[in-house]
């Protein structure tokens, strides 16, 4: 006997509210033929649906996308890491205890090995008259990330798919269909070790347009490209006495700003937008003169050394797009310039690095590199230059000399307190040299540069208004 069962896919949706409704809609429609023909249909999403770059998303502390997930019918979601990398522990359970939709999740747990919140390690779906569907969900661990920053616990990838697997078919599923936000490259590799356990490969992560499936050792592997440009279409025939794949066919539909909304996403955005608004509206400060771009990024190294109470602050020019107008500056101001997402952190350079850094800061091959991934908004940004709260010098690029800390001659062998942001960890994401051999002190807990530089704002016009 055998059984045929559409999955209408979708990932990496990052707060692309317009296209997310259009979206939607060919979502509904498409599941309501298929329905009409007798078909089974469920509909899933790799995860990174939230980006709280977006001001409907950071305004209602991701509930917007509860309420999405739910009208537009998914079945199931992946967490991706900007469910997890941008929101404080208490709210990424909450969140998840709250969702009507499940949200998947196996290679991470809590530390006392019980899962995160409302998150389920799979769960078991019924099409049809016999097909039983088992769906499962990994993320992108980032190495110790989501250790050193939430406490919570890495499980082995493998190892956990293996074991989940093994109690799946136990219960009698007859499709097992993994979530996954690990990206295109991990996919891959791990259907090598996958082929006869997982059938079908839902990816997400890094973005990929996949016109068709790949097959990697009897695996089928599909992901929809990202931002709500694409719905998945995979059909597959199930041999239930056999329990494998016998057919499949795989497609793209393009979604466009010209195709029709749904009215039920548009009325949770309408919900979400006025929120938003409320949350925007608040004043930070006045100024009466127009901030430069250059003075925005030394204001946030200010804020930086000054959360830290460290030696010196330091924040690259990619953090941000513009300069702000003179006047009341909203919330709305400052996240509408800064839509990155960098955790400050606090590290040690050595004299010799600062050194380095600033004699980096003016060569243009270094600003210039563009930056992807990593929390920047946009993706290409340029990193730009270094500004530094703290440290002073003379001259320019080999020219530099006199360099103070805080007054004081730099000594070269000294180990120096930085407040920055994440992306100085690592040369390879930041381009500038003089970071390797850095170390690494305390990474912020539930909060972000942007997050900081408007407290100080607020600290500072506050402080201002009481010495007037």
């Amino acid at each position: 006997m055998k059984e045929t069962l559409t999955i209408l896919h979708t990932n990496d949706l990052h707060g692309h509210y317009d296209l997310a409704s259009r979206q939607s809609a060919f979502i509904k429609k498409r599941k309501q033929e298929l329905l009409s023909q007798n078909q089974n249909v469920i509909v899933v999403d790799g995860g990174d649906h939230m980006d709280m770059s977006m001001n409907e998303c950071l305004a209602t502390n991701g509930y917007i996308h509860l309420d999405m997930v739910s009208a537009a019918g998914y079945d199931a979601m992946s967490v991706g890491n900007n469910e997890l990398l941008r929101l404080p522990k208490e709210k990424i359970r909450q969140l998840s205890l709250d969702s009507k939709v499940p949200w998947l999740l196996l290679n991470l747990g809590e530390e006392d090995g019980s899962q995160i919140g409302g998150t389920k390690k799979s769960i078991m779906l019924e099409a049809g008259e016999h097909l039983k569907i088992s769906l499962f969900g990994a993320t992108d661990l980032f190495e110790d990330l989501y250790e050193s920053k939430h406490g919570f616990k890495n499980r082995d990838t493998l190892t956990e798919i293996k074991n989940e697997v093994d109690k799946l078919r136990h219960e009698g599923s007859n499709l097992i269909v993994f979530l996954s936000h690990l990206g295109l490259e991990a996919d891959r590799e791990l259907a090598e070790n996958l082929s006869g356990l997982v059938d079908v490969i839902v990816g997400a992560h890094t973005h990929n347009v996949l016109l068709q499936p790949e097959i990697v050792s009897d695996v089928i592997i599909v992901q929809a490209g990202c931002y709500g440009q694409y719905v998945g279409e995979l059909t597959i025939t199930v041999d239930l006495k056999t329990k494998k794949v016998t057919d499949h066919y795989g497609k793209l539909a393009e979604i466009s700003l010209e195709d029709e909304r749904d009215p039920d996403l548009e009325e949770v955005l309408k919900n979400g937008r006025i929120q938003a608004e409320q949350f925007l509206s608040e004043v930070l400060t006045e100024s009466v003169d127009d901030l430069s771009h250059e003075q925005l990024v030394t204001m946030t190294a200010h804020s930086l050394k000054e959360y830290w109470n460290a030696d010196a602050g330091i924040m690259y020019g990619g953090g941000f797009t513009d300069s702000l107008s003179r006047g009341k500056i909203t919330k709305e101001n400052v996240l509408n310039v800064c839509k990155s997402m960098h955790t400050p952190i606090i590290m040690e350079l050595t004299g010799k690095q600062i050194a380095g850094l600033i004699k980096e800061t003016y060569i243009e091959d270094v600003t210039n590199k563009r930056v992807y991934g990593g929390g920047f908004r946009p993706h290409g940004i340029a990193i730009g230059k270094l500004q530094f709260s703290g440290i002073s010098w003379t001259g320019e690029g080999e020219g530099v000399s006199d360099i103070r800390v805080n007054g004081e001659e730099i000594d070269f062998t000294k180990t120096y307190k930085i407040g920055t942001g994440t992306p100085l960890l690592y040369e390879e994401v930041c381009g500038y040299p003089s970071v390797i051999g850095n170390k690494l002190i305390e990474l912020g807990k539930d909060i972000m540069i942007k997050d900081v530089l408007m407290d100080y704002m607020k600290k500072q016009f506050a402080a201002k208004k009481t010495t007037v």
